[in-house]
């Protein structure tokens, strides 16, 4: 074996308290007689270290003892002289990778007798030359003996996933009661106005009065954090808080499942009820919180929306250059998207296009509704899987346009509403309930398929979210 170990590595994941690790680390690699570079920053660490075996080892377990490295993988190889003369910890504000670690990796790999033995720098298993030209040798990521398919691999990662996500939803991150501020922004176009005439434009749906209560009772604060009185004046610009005291949030379903993760993109099945952003009772309790906290310090982009109480395969990019490739997709209507949904009434037709119009403002807590006249565009395709017995039928719906509550809103207008809903009922009624109880019946829709062009892969793929159990119940022609 060679005399020097040598260690490469770099991880993204926030750092803190950066100049006492600094310190420490320094210490530790002077006294080991470790040589090399580190470079800590509050985005991650990026080494480059050489050494005698056990003390190179030792300052691995070091570093992996910290939280945020508990999984640092890095290469491992030798070398025949210390490559380095000195060694240098450094802190710095950001974090660049720019593969030169890599390369001084291949290049004592380069150096090395093709009989030496070498070890892999995932598995740690010894492998000579024979070993290395096996294709499932990697120099930096893996070797034969642990080399996992693209399948296997991504099955592990999501297994990961699900089983931090358990410490993430229990207990449900909005059950203990804390006080919460909801930002609210002032356009231009509302300078000068009072508070209470702007509020009534910006968050139309809400009366009046419940803003003068507000108001009264010191829950509508200015930016420095100080209650304001309904009649005062706002500038375009002002920012205020909208405080919600003591809130102990409704319960949900946050058992997210991850149907497929690869560099670029997340496929999810969302369970329901479940909100994707924060609105209404909903700060903690929603679909934003549980993947800012399951994919930190990345933050998914969702590539279209579901509501609350609709499940199904959800579409979320990794980064703002994905986000930019897959969400024209859907504005240019590229995108197939297919719906179960339970419906009261056994429809007269076995296919069904309906286009009629939706209103583009909300109305009652949110709803839309059919708008002959000033309404948006809207095409949902409809046919019928299945009647059942029980005087409901299971239907297969694409919406070929994008309007909020399409599906529904369309069912509701033809006379089938959807089983479970609370907004959109039977003889064209409105309902008062926007996100249903955890123990109410679910909404029966669910976004059971879509397909899009995969923004690097370059190919269309379809994901599938298995149907609820609403949909696989016995069913008659």
């Amino acid at each position: 074996m060679s005399p020097f170990l040598t260690l490469t590595a770099h991880k993204f994941a926030p750092l803190s308290a950066l100049k006492e690790r600094r310190a420490r680390l320094l210490t530790a690699c002077k006294e080991w007689k470790v040589k090399g570079s580190i470079v800590l920053s509050p985005q991650g660490i990026q080494l480059s270290v050489a050494g005698e075996s056990d003390r190179v080892e030792a300052l691995l377990a070091k570093l992996r003892r910290w939280p945020e490295l508990h999984d640092l993988q890095p290469t491992i190889g030798g070398a025949e002289r210390m490559p380095f003369r000195s060694m240098r910890v450094r802190v710095k504000q950001a974090l660049v990778f720019d593969r030169r670690t890599g390369a001084h990796s291949q290049r004592l790999h380069s150096e090395r007798p093709a009989d030496a033995w070498t070890q892999c720098c995932k598995c740690r298993t010894p492998l000579n030359a024979t070993d290395r030209a096996h294709p499932h040798f990697e120099p930096g990521q893996g070797c034969p003996y642990c080399f996992k398919a693209p399948a296997e691999h991504m099955a592990a990662t999501i297994a990961r996933r699900h089983e931090r996500l358990s410490g993430i939803i229990v207990p449900l991150p909005g059950s203990q009661p804390r006080d919460h501020f909801r930002p609210i922004s002032m356009p231009a176009e509302y300078d000068r106005l009072t508070l209470i005439e702007a509020l009534r434009r910006i968050v139309r749906h809400i009366p009046s009065q419940v803003w003068e209560e507000r108001c009264a009772g010191g829950f509508l604060l200015d930016a420095q954090g100080q209650p304001v009185a309904s009649t005062r004046v706002v500038r375009g610009g002002e920012r205020y808080l909208h405080k919600f005291p003591g809130l102990t949030e409704p319960d949900v379903d946050m058992r997210v499942q991850v149907i497929h993760e690869d560099e670029s993109i997340v496929v999810l099945n969302k369970p329901a009820p479940l909100p994707m952003h924060a609105a209404g009772r909903f700060h903690r309790n929603t679909l934003k919180y549980v993947l800012d906290a399951l994919y930190h310090p990345q933050q998914l982009r969702p590539a279209h929306r579901l509501d609350a109480n609709t499940t199904g395969v959800l579409v979320a990019s990794r980064t703002q250059f994905v986000a930019g490739r897959i969400q024209p997709q859907f504005a240019r209507g590229e995108v197939e998207k297919v719906y179960l949904v339970r419906v009261q009434g056994h429809p007269g037709w076995e296919a069904f296009r309906c286009d009629a119009p939706i209103s583009a403002a909300a109305g009652h807590i949110g709803s839309r509704v059919v708008a002959a006249e000033g309404g948006l565009a809207a095409r949902t395709d409809f046919r019928v899987l299945a009647r059942a017995t029980d005087g409901s039928a299971l239907l297969e719906a694409r919406p070929l346009t994008g309007r909020t509550n399409q599906i529904r809103v369309h069912l509701w207008y033809l006379g089938f509403p959807v089983c479970g809903d609370r907004s959109y009922l039977a003889g064209k009624a409105l309902g008062d309930t926007q996100t249903l109880g955890i123990d109410e019946p679910p909404l029966c829709l669910h976004a059971w398929r879509i397909a899009f062009m995969h923004p690097l892969v370059k190919e269309r793929m379809t994901f599938v979210a298995p149907p609820p159990v609403w949909a696989r119940g016995d069913l008659t022609d």
